[in-house]
């Protein structure tokens, strides 16, 4: 097999592309980037990525970090592009806002109110989480609202911008994101959790959790 996919499937950037590879029923070779002990930091993964960093994608002693360009290769790979500029553009951009904006807040909550709890790094700091608080509002609020009435985030079909986005919501519970008020992000998150591929990525990590 020729395509590998280094992870750590309980981080939503592992999660995003294990779960639309195995969406696709792409022909992967899982491998674990066990972030508790490490590996990121290993001169073998750092050959891959000088980032330290997961996930990566490896093919045919060709490798590709960031999680969103994978999603776009694996996504142009099956055929699964938009045709159309806008419409390709249209995805791009959620998928840069995802990385600028929504990520950034989600990840401050996941830090504070689970990472370091999960890895012995002290209780959370308070203005940390008032700052995670108030960017996952300003972003939560447009996610929201941009949600009106549509069933997906780009032009009401399924793509790689939903996988993208929705991963942060894997971690919604244990880092208590407050989407109380977002009625719209939940009934979207429903459906993104319905879909064959999200049980089983999430029961890779299930799997990676008990095993600890």
């Amino acid at each position: 097999m020729s395509l590998k996919i280094h992870a750590f499937p309980l981080s939503p950037r592992g999660f995003k592309v294990l779960c639309f590879a195995n969406h696709i029923g792409a022909d992967y070779e899982f491998v674990l980037c066990d972030l508790r002990k490490g590996a990121q930091r290993t001169p073998e993964f750092t050959a891959l990525n000088l980032n330290q960093r997961m996930p990566v994608l490896e093919e045919d002693g060709w490798s590709l970090w960031e999680s969103n360009a994978i999603l776009q290769y694996l996504a142009a790979n099956a055929g699964l592009l938009p045709k159309d500029e806008r419409a390709r553009a249209d995805i791009a951009r959620w998928m840069f806002w995802e990385s600028a904006h929504w990520d950034q807040a989600c990840a401050i909550l996941v830090f504070e109110r689970f990472v370091k709890g999960a890895f012995g790094l002290g209780a959370a700091d308070e203005k940390e989480v008032e700052k995670g608080i108030a960017q996952f509002h300003r972003a939560g609020s447009v996610l929201d609202r941009h949600l009106e009435g549509r069933r997906y985030l780009c032009n009401d079909t399924l793509s790689i911008a939903d996988f993208a986005v929705g991963a942060a919501l894997i971690m919604s519970d244990m880092a208590q994101f407050p989407l109380g008020d977002y009625a719209q992000i939940k009934r979207w998150h429903a459906q993104l959790t319905a879909l064959p591929a999200w049980p089983k990525t999430l029961a890779m990590g299930s799997a990676l959790a008990s095993a600890a």
